[in-house]
């Protein structure tokens, strides 16, 4: 007798999907697809760079009007009574989010030749590999290592680690952020994408802070499993909220963005980041909950 659309993310990616999710639940009340493109999306695209933003400002207002009731929109921030504070911090300067000049690092040595030898390849190449190069830009600014299937092999002292942490300033960073989570005896999420790096973080932060081994929740991670001896997504959490004071957890942006629940954590690290804004977002609050 009715049509109930629910999202989390409604405009994850352009407003065509908005008018889809629209549609679905009430057809043609935003008119065809042609009508409602030449009418809110055209003009965005259409802007002038400088006006882009009181363009898609004015259009927004007017599509939610447009909408009114049959759209509700429920903020969690709004509807919840008892979330933890919450801080985010940049090492750029930002009007969004709050500016930490200690975050603030710029590559250099090795790790600056890598980043700059890739973008002089690409230059002197003669056909266009530009996105092999943008992922070689990426996974440099990570670890120079990661760079062409390079070894991540595991230091086998102190001294070798400290000066693998040392190749990449981004690493450094990540280095100092956790001894002084660690020094308040608090646990924390690193994100990342590349499987590669979660699983050398895990050995390389499990030997320098002597954790034992880190869970890594990403998509081969079991959601359920019918071995008791096999590790599900729930009961790594588990196991990383049990241990007393300080722990890590690794997890990937995009498992961590359906269901997951870390209350025990309540510091959050973005090491490598996702294209996705929304799916940023949806994988911080994975510690912004009532009991966090």
């Amino acid at each position: 007798e009715f049509k109930l659309m629910a999202t989390g993310t409604p405009v994850e990616n352009s407003l065509a999907d908005f008018w889809c999710l629209m549609d679905t639940a009430c057809p043609e009340y935003l008119g065809g697809y042609q009508e409602f493109r030449s009418e809110y999306i055209s003009p965005i695209l259409q802007a002038a760079g400088d006006e882009v933003e009181e363009v898609r400002s004015r259009i927004g207002r007017n599509l939610r009007i447009q909408v009114g009731a049959i759209m509700l929109r429920r903020v969690k921030e709004d509807n919840l009574d008892g979330l933890p504070s919450k801080h985010i911090f940049v090492g750029v300067e930002d009007d969004e989010w709050q500016y930490l000049p200690e975050l603030g690092k710029t590559m250099s040595g090795y790790q600056l030749k890598v980043y700059d030898g890739a973008i002089e390849s690409l230059a002197e190449s003669d056909s266009n590999h530009v996105l092999g190069t943008l992922q070689r830009l990426r996974n440099s600014s990570l670890h120079p290592r990661l760079v062409d299937g390079g070894k991540l092999d595991i230091p086998r002292n102190e001294k070798e680690l400290q000066n693998f942490f040392n190749e990449s300033d981004k690493l450094k960073i990540l280095i100092e952020s956790l001894d002084l989570i660690k020094k308040r005896q608090e646990k924390c999420i690193i994100f990342t994408v590349n499987k590669r790096l979660q699983t050398f973080l895990s050995l390389a932060l499990s030997k320098k802070y002597k954790l034992g081994p880190l869970s890594i929740i990403n998509g081969d991670a079991k959601a359920v499993s019918k071995k008791p001896s096999t590790p599900t997504r729930k009961t790594m959490i588990a196991d990383f909220e049990a241990k007393k004071g300080f722990n890590i957890i690794i997890m990937s942006p995009v498992a961590a963005g359906v269901g997951l629940t870390v209350v025990g954590a309540n510091n959050v690290i973005h090491f490598e980041r996702h294209w996705n804004p929304a799916k940023e977002a949806q994988a911080t609050d994975r510690v912004y909950r009532i009991g966090q």
